[in-house]
């Protein structure tokens, strides 16, 4: 069972114990139905009920005693095994490469990511007791050839002809699923438009009107497969309810007409098929969460396969995570004299979704450039000329296409990746202003105050608990706090990509000729990417680009 498979891998809590007070439960459970069929013998023989009565408050407690603890044990074990996997692949996150995280996107990598343990999750409960209610059928029917042996062997034989429909019909059900989820990551998409260009849509009626019809396409194609399974669904459950009242008809008007029953027997035949209804019932209805879950963990294994695979790429080898942390904190970078490449180059993969996807043949480079301590670079060039790849490339987030990135001396390799991104500190264009402080210890609130009044920002936001008290600003405004940030964690290197581009123009003219020269007198190295040709004079450098090289260098 692939949920079995899941908690052996993902958790060393003794899952075995789970079993077993499940089995526990359903054998207590069984038993409520033989004490109760000869306590209802012992009536019509007027016998004394009181060790009946008796059992049955044994079995009974038993049975409850043994259903809480393993619905709590199994909620435990999921629950470890669920954090074992998140803890995991978040690491795993941060350990692959930027144009993983392009070409899967937020929003599909997200819902992958949370929507299946959720699941999961949920499912226990469910799960656990229908394992229950399998052992209660078990010993039900063991109990029915104790009774009668043809009819238990009826019984049998409508079981596995059962079972052998819900199995054909559970197999097309799991396809179906699984073109709902290809369908669902397709609308998905689609919402994440509506939402993300909300600004584009709502001055443009006719693409908001093609949104629309696009998402009322997919969801009506969603639609019909989920209306599709749930008839299949309810088949299953239909199912289960002729398998048991047929075989009532036949166990009780059948059997006793070609086998010698006693007549007490054919009333403890008719309950223990009729008792044996829920569970039936259960053990069908589980079926489409079992489906689920099964798909669930199936994305898990796959979302994790498929970042396995490119971190093992970019180490070259497969080495297992202590490995890759050992080997890459033998170099640390406090600081440089200068940074240089040496015919470094990048070119996109056709499947990239990054901003050049399109252009699958562009390349970026070769670079021949050297970035000096302590000075004031702009990065110029037009639109798509290939600045921001640029700009990845020096920080690491892009692997060149050979290994000729040096910090003075030192090659960096691979290996020496994560030692070098930490000379820098960066504001793309698609910035993330985050909600703390994260990585940086020891804040001093006197010098984020400080800055706050330096980005003209004391007025609307202030420091508290560790973060801004306030982030719902205009994107110039959240670049100020996101700056902020960023000086807070005193880096050798700030990387900024059109940041003055969001702002007004007194504080345009102050980020460049007085904010700029600060942040370089404080040591700062500053790389710029800038349109901004009416303060050009600012920087001690200009590097030029078109369609992804070096032009210029003033």
């Amino acid at each position: 069972m692939r949920l079995i498979q899941f908690i052996e891998k993902e958790t060393s809590k003794p899952y075995k114990q789970i079993l077993l007070i499940v089995a526990i439960a359903g054998i207590a459970n069984s038993l409520l139905l033989g004490i109760v069929n000869h306590a209802t013998q012992a009536v019509a023989d007027n016998e004394n009920l009181t060790q009946y009565f008796w059992l049955y408050m044994v079995a009974f407690a038993l049975f409850l005693y043994a259903q809480w603890f393993a619905f709590e044990r199994a909620i435990i074990t999921i629950e470890d095994a669920i954090y074992n996997v998140r803890i995991r692949l978040t690491r795993k996150i941060q350990q692959v490469e930027l144009p993983f995280m392009e070409e899967q996107g937020s929003n599909s990598l997200y819902a992958r990511f949370t929507q299946s343990d959720m699941l999961i999750s949920q499912a226990i409960p469910q799960i656990t007791g229908a394992a229950q209610m399998s052992v209660l059928l078990i010993f039900s029917f063991l109990y029915l050839a104790y009774i009668s042996f043809p009819s238990f062997l009826i019984s049998m034989a409508g079981i596995l002809v059962s079972a052998a429909l819900f199995l054909a019909k559970t197999k097309h059900i799991k396809a179906l699923l699984q073109e709902v989820k290809q369908k669902e990551t397709s609308y998905f998409k689609s919402i994440s438009h509506l939402i993300n260009g909300f600004k584009e849509v709502k001055i443009n009626r006719k693409k908001g009107q093609a949104i629309l019809q696009n998402i009322a396409t997919e969801s009506a194609e969603i639609e019909k497969i989920k209306l599709e399974v749930g008839k299949q669904e309810s088949r299953l459950w239909g199912h289960g309810r002729i398998l048991v009242y047929t075989l009532l008809p036949v166990l009780i008007f059948v059997i006793p007409s070609i086998s010698e029953i006693q007549t007490d027997n054919i009333y403890k035949i008719s309950s223990t098929i009729l008792f044996i209804t829920g569970p039936i019932a259960i053990l069908i209805n589980i079926m489409p969460v079992l489906n689920r879950v099964n798909l669930s963990i199936d994305e898990l294994v796959s979302l994790e396969a498929e970042m396995d695979q490119v971190i093992s790429k970019a180490f070259s080898r497969p080495n297992d995570d202590d490995e890759k942390e050992e080997e890459c904190s033998n170099l640390i970078f406090s600081d440089f004299k200068e940074i240089s490449m040496k015919n470094v180059s990048f070119t996109y993969p056709t499947d990239s979704s990054s901003d050049l996807k399109n252009r699958s043949d562009f390349t970026a480079g070769p670079f021949n450039e050297t970035i000096y301590k302590g000075e004031l670079l702009f990065i110029i060039g037009g639109n798509g000329s290939g600045k921001s790849t640029y700009l990845k490339l020096l920080t690491g987030l892009y692997y060149p296409e050979n290994n000729n990135l040096f910090v003075d001396s030192i090659a960096i390799d691979k290996t020496s990746y994560p030692a070098y991104r930490d000379l820098f500190s960066a504001i793309f264009t698609d910035f993330h202003l985050f909600d703390k402080f994260y990585g940086i210890e020891n804040i001093d609130s006197e010098k984020v105050n400080y800055w706050l009044k330096k980005m003209k920002m004391q007025d609307k936001v202030e420091y508290q608990n560790g973060g801004f008290t306030r982030t719902s600003l205009s994107t110039g405004q959240r670049k100020r706090l996101a700056f902020i940030a960023t000086i807070l964690e005193d880096k050798p290197i700030l990387v900024m990509d059109e940041f003055a581009a969001d702002q007004d123009p007194q504080f345009r003219q102050y980020f460049y000729e007085k904010l700029l020269p600060e942040i370089k007198a404080m040591g700062k190295t500053v790389v710029a990417v800038t349109h901004d040709d009416h303060y050009f004079h600012v920087a001690d450098r200009l590097l030029k680009m078109e369609e992804g090289r070096m032009v210029n260098r003033i």
